[in-house]
């Protein structure tokens, strides 16, 4: 009898799919849903990185705004262009400061033209510093009730300057039928007649002429009014001493003028009465 011997077949590595140790692996689900991943972390760390480069740049920005102000470090290069061509670099939220960069542009210019040739009669500056605060001086027209006078007035810019009028009011009292009682003035050219083309030396201006000659059909004060209209006389008294007590420089009460010690005294002549006391013989 023949034995069997127990023979282990061993499978052909080459004909056996995927068994090439040679060939490149295939990648499995796992490796392939791996990869996804892991771009997908790449990409949100990449968003997250920048995120907080902006987040930081945008602290930056709002830091040294809130440290300076805007209205006082504009210059020609930060206001921007009318032509439609961008000048600099536009900061973080830059956009809503426009209408504040083009106030205060046009409220400089007038400031230094203002200082150059001021109206007749009329004068302003910046109260305090302060750009869109002005205050400013009109004096009363010559032969009329309010001559001599000196009226401050308050002038405050609105950001949307030139494209709405100023505020502007008396600081000084006045007895004036377009004037009431907290200083507010009824002009035209501060309603309905206000033109960007206007500025503020043209309004002075206005103003300056209304002390010369009221306006007593469209009142502010109907009571002023109708006495400007009705007795003359007594209005134009009234409004003179107002111009007197509350418009016109007061002169200290020491006003006497002090003793030169290089200027010769009087010499008291024979007529005096000290010097005939003097002289009297004794009885």
């Amino acid at each position: 009898m023949s034995s069997h011997r127990g023979i282990t077949v061993t499978p052909d590595i080459a004909s056996t799919p995927n068994s090439n140790p040679t060939s490149t692996p295939t990648p499995n689900s796992t490796d392939t849903d791996t990869e996804p991943a892991t771009a997908t972390a790449t990409a949100t760390s990449t968003t997250a990185a920048s995120t907080e480069t902006t987040a930081g740049a945008r602290a930056v920005v709002e830091c040294s705004c809130d440290t300076m102000d805007p209205l006082d470090t504009l210059d020609d290069d930060n206001v921007p262009s009318t032509s439609g061509q961008q000048r600099g670099c536009t900061p973080v939220g830059a956009d809503s400061a426009a209408p504040v960069s083009t106030c205060a542009f046009r409220v400089r210019r007038e400031l230094n033209e203002i200082r150059k040739n001021p109206p007749p009669n009329c004068s302003a500056d910046m109260c305090m510093d302060r750009l869109l605060h002005w205050t400013a001086t009109v004096i009363g027209p010559t032969g009329s009730v309010y001559e001599g006078g000196h009226f401050k007035l308050d002038i405050r810019f609105p950001l949307n300057y030139p494209f709405r009028p100023p505020r502007i009011r008396f600081t000084t009292f006045i007895y004036h039928c377009n004037v009431d009682s907290v200083g507010a003035i009824c002009l035209d050219v501060l309603n309905e007649r206000w033109s960007p083309v206007m500025n503020v030396s043209k309004v002075l201006l206005s103003i300056w002429l209304l002390l010369g000659e009221c306006n007593a059909d469209d009142p502010l004060v109907t009571c002023i009014a109708d006495q400007y209209k009705t007795n003359r006389q007594e209005h134009d008294k009234v409004a003179r001493f107002w111009t007197k007590r509350f418009a016109m420089p007061k002169e200290p009460k020491d006003s006497k003028k002090p003793e030169d010690p290089s200027e010769p005294k009087e010499i008291t002549g024979p007529n005096d009465p000290e010097q005939k006391k003097n002289n009297r013989e004794p009885t």
